[in-house]
């Protein structure tokens, strides 16, 4: 019999949460399978719950359910071993599960998953600080840094909508100051990114794939407003690669140089940054659980 640890944060998606959590116990049971719950408040408390899952060897795989921040402790703990991670649709955005073809449907989901196929995931590094999905400096790191975790909870993405129009209106766009393969560039805007999905099924970087051995990055030059305001029309369009002050290529490592105050975030989460600091993939890999493509 299969042994699964399901942590889960008890707080991520409200009273959807809830009823996402009863329905994946329901599934994995009916799937005739061993579950032990490790219900987590906080990312550190999900991270050494699957810490101490690799360590002591007593499952066979880890099954999350809740946001992306959720998601990357819970990858952060398992970093380095053999147990894979089974990544669930919860939380306000699950922008993994959906980059990974999972159903949104946690019974369809969990039926996928107990089916699916291994798949080696890479890992990117912001200082010693492993993510999934990006690193990024800069207006939207700010947004993310001002969302109230209260109304989060309550109206789920209409309070990240609302941070987002609040700061767009007063963000004055610092220089950034960053440094490529050797060369020192200028920008407003800077993302490294490890999977091309962000914010929901936006692509940020089209080519970018998560086992490629390579991460992307995208620099943002503009100065106004108006500009960061057409690059989310664009992004939402899939059409912001085309912009003049748009520039997507893959690297090996981005080292972001300050200045001291540049807002900071990973994964979706606000993330504390002592400046100069080093992002590259990590040499060790993930182990997922995703769902069989289909058959042709």
């Amino acid at each position: 019999m299969l042994r699964v640890l399901l942590i889960q944060n008890p707080h991520a998606g409200g009273v959807r949460g809830a009823r996402r959590l009863a329905a994946a116990r329901a599934a994995l049971h009916a799937g005739g399978v061993s579950v032990a719950e490790a219900p987590c408040d906080d990312p550190g408390a999900s991270e050494r719950a699957a810490r101490d899952a690799a360590d002591t060897g007593r499952v066979d795989a880890v099954f999350v359910l809740g946001g992306d921040g959720t998601v990357r402790a819970v990858a952060s703990g398992l970093r380095g071993s053999a147990i894979p991670l089974a990544v669930l649709p919860g939380g306000t955005t699950n922008v993994v599960a959906a980059a990974l073809g999972v159903p949104d449907d946690i019974g369809n989901a969990v039926a996928a998953l107990l089916a699916g196929e291994l798949r080696a995931f890479d890992l990117g590094l912001c200082g010693d600080a492993p993510f999934l999905m990006q690193a990024t400096a800069g207006l939207d790191a700010r947004i993310m840094s001002r969302v109230d975790p209260r109304l989060k909870r309550r109206f789920g993405k209409g309070a990240v909508v609302l941070a987002a129009v609040r700061e767009w209106a007063r963000y004055r766009f610092p220089v950034i100051e960053i440094e490529v393969d050797g060369r020192r560039e200028l920008a407003t805007g800077v993302a490294v990114c490890n999977l091309s999905e962000y914010a929901g099924r936006f692509r940020m970087t089209p080519d970018g794939r998560p086992d490629d051995r390579q991460l992307e990055l995208l620099v943002f030059r503009g100065r106004r407003r108006r500009d960061a305001l057409g690059f989310a029309l664009a992004l939402a369009g899939g059409r912001h690669a085309d912009r003049r002050d748009v520039a997507i290529r893959p690297v090996e490592e981005v080292n972001l140089l300050g200045p001291p105050d540049t807002p900071l975030q990973i994964d979706g989460d606000p993330w504390p940054a002592r400046y100069p600091l080093r992002l590259r993939l990590a040499a060790d890999r993930l182990q997922l659980l995703v769902p069989a493509p289909p058959r042709r």
